[in-house]
């Protein structure tokens, strides 16, 4: 129970005015009421970067290679049947990629690649076709 005076209220409690000497620490001073400086707000504008119809010849180049070399193995012989698509796709995107990567500056040596696979994919089947039509051509003379 606190000490009542003769009103019934409680009783002051003296409080010192004077500070007191406490050691210092080094203490991060908080920042709790002062005034802050205003943080700037970044904005993130996402940029393309990359050029989809290079990246996507390149990639049905090497799918065109790939399943042509699969083809020569006997029991996957039912590769030969899909190359000839992903080697033709391959030629019309890294044209279109190569266009775009001339004016963007981005992606072009994939779509190059993309056609140089597409290219040597189709070679890979018309090769047998001219050498035996030149092997029979010789043979009817």
């Amino acid at each position: 129970m606190q000490p009542q005076q003769p009103n019934g209220q409680p009783a002051p409690v003296p409080i010192q005015t004077t500070p007191m000497s406490q050691p210092i620490q080094p203490v991060q001073p908080m920042l709790y009421g002062q005034a802050q400086p205003m943080m700037a707000q970044n904005i993130l504008v996402a940029q393309n970067s990359g050029n989809g119809p290079a990246t996507t010849g390149l990639v049905m180049g090497i799918l065109a290679i790939t399943t042509f070399l699969l083809g020569f193995i006997p029991f996957l012989c039912f590769f030969f049947m899909i190359s000839w698509l992903f080697a033709l796709l391959a030629v019309i995107f890294g044209h279109i990629g190569a266009s775009q990567g001339s004016k963007t500056g981005v992606g072009g040596g994939q779509g190059v690649a993309g056609l140089i696979l597409g290219y040597l994919t189709l070679a890979g089947y018309l090769l047998p076709f001219l050498l035996l039509g030149s092997i029979g051509a010789g043979a009817s003379l």
